[in-house]
């Protein structure tokens, strides 16, 4: 994440803390010594310290469980508004993704089980006031953790129960078909918060309710999407015309082919073997401190992913997700026949929620696949190719359209 700086690591995940973290810790600072001079700024960053620690434990046991089941995490991030796990993806095993979810707030329930054998049951599960003493701290930090417990299992998005409300019902239900009840649920619990802000003039609830609306909302956005993109093969979306460059070619030629083909990447190809893939941001960035003079050699990634034109397009939109690549070669027996970028992913989008609004109305005629052209010569040698596990059989031509 942008603007973020690792501080740790822990049981191999990076723990980063964004900068408008410290801005937080500025901020309450100033509001506990305004109410109790020094001692009030201290005790006021002590406890927003030690809960954000709470949080960070509440994402570790997210992380934890997940990578028992196997599912890459690459950070956690302390954020303002809380933490922020970044799993590489989110099982859709609807097992997978309750142990995961329950996995944060029953780490907030051991953390004030452990603290109230010092504190006795706390008098408030927010706190409202500053604690004087460290009775004080951690009794008001045994009623935030049993509020975090309460407050993640509200059944929303992206609250742990909209998750868990998720999981639930994928257990008998096709897991977009869950998504979108468990966010129409939530959409539904955040027009109440609106309503209760708009009635007790609360701006907090109002915030939360429009916050939970529109996460609910892009959850399901981003389910659809990803269920869409698992039904179609890169060799239905992806570029068969495209330019290439050599070596040789300088970055000023580089950019030419991007003002007249409107293409971003280009593989580096010399005597009919893929060599590299050259974007357009490292020849622009380039060009800003050494001039476009430079050849394509220096600037290109030398080692580029590639991918078969059999797998499947949701993989390579996950790399391109999480900022891996941006463009992938397609090769096919040692041969370049095909280009996939960001702009053949949001085409296909685009066209396919076109289609499915059509279909309200009238039947959408079939797609006619165009004429491929011959491809280009066989390569002699070809770099690694990155593909997720391929289907255990492909599917007949007339099935893929």
């Amino acid at each position: 994440m942008r603007w973020s700086i690792p501080v740790g690591r822990i049981f191999g995940i990076s723990l980063r803390l964004h900068v408008t973290f410290l801005l937080l810790l500025a901020f309450f600072a100033y509001q506990g010594y305004a109410g109790g001079g020094v001692a009030g700024a201290g005790w006021t960053l002590a406890l927003v310290c030690s809960l954000f620690t709470c949080v960070v434990l509440h994402e570790l046991g997210h992380s934890v469980v997940a990578q028992q089941l196997g599912v890459e995490v690459k950070s956690i991030t302390l954020l303002p508004i809380g933490g922020v796990a970044a799993l590489r993806t989110m099982p859709e095993n609807p097992w997978h993704e309750i142990a995961i979810t329950v996995a944060g707030p029953l780490v907030n329930l051991v953390i004030a089980c452990v603290l109230f054998l010092f504190t006795g049951w706390p008098q408030e599960l927010f706190a409202t006031h500053i604690p004087q003493n460290l009775t004080g701290l951690m009794r008001v930090l045994t009623g935030l953790n049993l509020g975090l417990f309460l407050f993640n299992f509200i059944p929303a998005f992206p609250m742990d129960g909209g998750r868990l409300l998720r999981a639930l019902l994928a257990l008998a239900l096709p897991y977009t078909r869950a998504t979108h009840i468990a966010a129409t649920i939530g959409q539904g619990l955040a027009i109440v918060f609106v309503l209760v802000g708009l009635q007790r003039m609360s701006p907090t609830f109002i915030i939360l309710g429009a916050f939970i609306f529109l996460a609910a909302e892009g959850e399901e956005k981003m389910v659809r999407m990803r269920g869409l993109l698992r039904e179609v093969f890169v060799d239905e979306i992806m570029t068969r015309e495209f330019a290439t460059l050599a070596p040789t070619d300088t970055v000023a030629r580089g950019l030419a082919l991007v003002y007249r083909t409107g293409q971003d990447d280009f593989p580096v190809v010399t005597e009919g073997e893929v060599v590299g893939l050259v974007t357009r941001s490292a020849m622009v960035s380039v060009v800003n401190t050494r001039g476009d003079q430079v050849l394509v050699a220096d600037i290109m990634d030398p080692d580029p992913p590639a991918i078969a034109p059999h797998n499947k397009v949701s993989w390579a939109h996950e790399q391109m997700s999480q900022g891996q690549f941006m463009s992938f070669p397609v090769l096919e027996r040692g041969r370049l026949i095909g280009l996939l970028t960001p702009d053949n992913i949001s085409r296909y989008l685009l066209v396919q929620q076109s289609l499915k609004a059509a279909r309200r109305g009238k039947p959408v005629p079939p797609i006619v696949a165009a004429q491929i052209p011959t491809p280009p010569p066989v390569i002699a040698r070809v770099p690694p190719v990155a593909t997720p596990p391929a289907p255990a059989a492909p599917l007949p031509p007339s099935d893929r359209a």
